[in-house]
């Protein structure tokens, strides 16, 4: 079962998280959910996870869920948020992989998994943590609040690893992450096109066998 835990950012907002332990821990995944979303979204991926020996946190970010209090007490919203206030949810994924770093876990050891905003997200965090093995992807979009994919993406490490899923007719989302797959410096990169399948986490559903195939390209980019 999923331990409850919860952390304050850097901006002193309270995020509260969903800890799977695995019988055998290799690695751990952070895990980002999409806008109108929360952790529960990430429930049967982390039971996957759990299988193939890795750890994860899948976090409510700050103004969904039960991430809903600020450093002064007052209530968060994230339908009420401008698009600086989206993107400090960096802080969010940082608080994440410093509570994992705290529990005795290398930056070699730790991945990421987001879809739509949270897949933008991912990239941001890889550039912001160089030591990061890399992130699958689920609906990485050119622009969401802000979040622009393109302007990251130059500054990925060549040795990250990136797995990108998107669907033709999810236009934005797709452009975003084609050009994410042809124009990124990454050298291991994975692009698996879809039709039809919907946005973000919907493709986990349109897919059965995705979760299956994301687990195990996560655990075989840990670097022990």
């Amino acid at each position: 079962m999923p331990e409850k835990i919860s952390f304050a950012t850097l901006d002193g907002v309270t995020i509260v998280g969903e800890w799977q332990a695995a019988p055998t821990v290799a690695g751990a995944v952070i895990l980002l959910h999409m806008m109108r979303s929360d952790k529960s979204s990430w429930k049967q991926m982390q039971d996957q996870l759990a299988k193939k020996g890795l750890a994860s946190l899948a976090i409510d970010m700050r103004g969904h869920g039960e991430s809903i209090i600020s450093a002064d007490g007052k209530k968060l919203n994230y339908r009420l948020f401008k698009d600086e206030e989206h993107q400090a949810k960096i802080m969010d994924v940082m608080g994440a992989f410093n509570w994992i770093r705290e529990r005795g876990m290398e930056p070699q050891q730790i991945n990421l998994c987001g879809a739509s905003f949270g897949a933008n997200l991912c990239v941001k965090m890889l550039t912001e943590e160089p030591e990061l093995v890399g992130a699958a992807l689920l609906s990485p979009g050119l622009d969401y609040h802000g979040l622009q994919i393109l302007k990251s993406s130059p500054f990925l490490q060549t040795d990250q690893k990136l797995f990108i899923v998107s669907s033709e007719d999810d236009v934005q989302s797709f452009e975003g992450s084609r050009r994410l797959y042809e124009e990124s410096p990454v050298t291991d990169k994975i692009f698996i096109p879809y039709k039809g399948a919907g946005h973000g986490t919907e493709i986990l559903e349109a897919d059965k066998n995705l979760k299956t195939k994301i687990a195990d390209w996560l655990l075989k980019t840990i670097r022990l």
